[in-house]
C-alpha cells in the first residue's frame, strides 16, 4: 500500500505547466533487525500523480469539472468513471501530462497494464524529464519483470529533481529485490532516510543492506 509522504520541508518542482511536491530534509541513523519483504511496495506522490486542477494553465469550465469528477471518482476507487472523465479532460487539453498520468494509475489500479503504459508514453512525449510519470513508468516496468528499465526510468526522475523521493524509494527496491545491485540500494535508502529521518522502516531496510554488503 502507498504510504503519503507525511509533512515535511516542501520544495516545489515545477514541470512544465504542473507542481510535483517533494521534500529534502537532513539527518540520517539506522537500526538493525531485518527487512520485511513484503512491506517494500513501490511508493508513488502521496495523492496519484500529485496533480490538482490549480495546476492547470488555462482550462474551460467544462475542462475543470470533468477534471474535478475524474478525481473524486478516483480517490472512490472508482476507476471506471474517473477513466472516463481523464479520457475527457485528456482530449480537451492535449498538451497537458496530467491526465494521462493519472490514466495510467488508474489503469494500473485496474490491471490494464498495456493502457497504463499508452498513457505513461504520451505523458513522457509531452515531457520526457517529468519526474512522477518516470516514476509511475519505473512501477510499471517493475510490475512487468523489466528491472533494468525501471532502473532507468528512477534514475531518469531523479537527473532533474534529485528530491523526488517516491523515485529514490523505488530506485533502491528494484536494486535491492531484483537487480541484487546492494551499493545502488544502500546509496538510495541512505538518501532517502536523509530526507525522512522518521521514517523507521527504511533505517531497517538499511542496516539489512549493511549486514549483507558485510557477509
Amino acid at each position: 500500500m502507498d504510504r503519503a509522504i507525511g509533512n515535511r520541508q516542501a520544495c516545489r518542482l515545477r514541470v512544465g505547466v504542473f507542481l510535483v511536491s517533494a521534500s529534502l530534509v537532513v539527518g540520517c541513523t539506522a537500526n538493525k533487525p531485518k527487512v520485511a519483504v513484503s512491506d517494500m511496495a513501490e511508493t508513488r506522490s502521496a495523492n496519484g500523480s500529485g496533480f490538482t486542477i490549480k495546476d492547470f494553465a488555462t482550462v474551460d469550465s467544462g475542462t475543470r469539472t470533468d477534471f474535478d469528477k475524474a478525481m473524486s471518482y478516483l480517490r472512490d476507487k472508482d476507476y471506471d468513471k474517473g477513466i472516463e472523465f481523464l479520457n475527457k479532460v485528456a482530449e480537451r487539453a492535449p498538451g497537458a501530462t496530467a491526465p494521462y498520468i493519472d490514466l495510467a494509475i488508474a489503469y494500473e489500479k485496474t490491471d490494464k497494464l498495456k493502457l497504463a503504459e499508452e498513457s505513461l508514453k504520451k505523458a513522457l512525449a509531452i515531457n520526457p524529464d517529468h519526474p512522477v510519470a518516470n516514476n509511475e513508468y519505473g512501477i510499471l516496468f517493475r510490475r512487468t519483470g523489466r528491472f533494468q528499465e525501471a532502473r532507468k526510468a528512477y534514475e531518469h526522475a531523479l537527473e532533474k529533481y534529485p528530491a523526488y523521493l517516491p523515485a529514490r524509494k523505488n530506485l533502491g527496491i528494484v536494486c535491492d529485490l531484483y537487480l541484487r545491485d546492494l551499493d545502488c540500494a544502500l546509496k538510495n535508502y541512505q538518501i532517502y532516510s536523509a530526507a525522512d529521518p522518521d521514517d523507521k522502516t527504511m533505517k531497517i531496510w538499511i542496516a539489512d543492506v549493511e549486514n549483507r554488503l558485510a557477509r
